[in-house]
């Protein structure tokens, strides 16, 4: 398989997800094969790593099981303090180890909750949450 993010879902958040890694991921390295799941999602090929919903509990096909989460903090990337400012918006990404902030202009396509399943593949790919941000922050905002 592949070292690239796999997103295993089909709402417009999830496909927008995909969207937003085609459009970055030229700039951050992945190497491992990561399956970001939508809620309800069941697995049937092995990935090196999984991105799931901190609520869900995926029959693991992996040895690494990473969560995302809309608030919930004990996720291991949180998203939280979406805000609505004149010319964008922004939401929060929290880590164990970082905290920092994804500017998405008002007119742009993406959305928070795109954002934060696309981050959640790229940390549980091993890249770190400041380089993901600072690459996203330069091509979206």
């Amino acid at each position: 398989m592949e070292n690239k993010i796999y997103f295993l879902g089909n709402s417009k958040d999830f496909i927008l997800a995909k969207k937003l890694y085609e459009q970055v991921s030229d700039d951050l390295e992945v190497k491992l094969s990561v399956a970001v799941l939508e809620s309800g999602y069941n697995l049937d090929t092995k990935y090196d790593a999984i991105a799931c919903e901190f609520s869900q509990k995926p029959e693991v096909l992996s040895e690494k099981v990473y969560t995302y989460s809309v608030g919930q903090s004990n996720a291991d990337i949180c998203g939280f303090n979406f805000q609505k400012r004149e010319f964008s918006r922004s939401v929060d990404l929290f880590s164990s180890s970082f905290m920092g902030r994804v500017n998405i202009p008002v007119n742009s396509e993406f959305t928070e909750k795109s954002v934060i399943y696309c981050v959640s593949g790229f940390v549980a790919a091993g890249v770190s949450l400041p380089q993901i941000l600072k690459v996203i922050n330069s091509k979206i905002s």
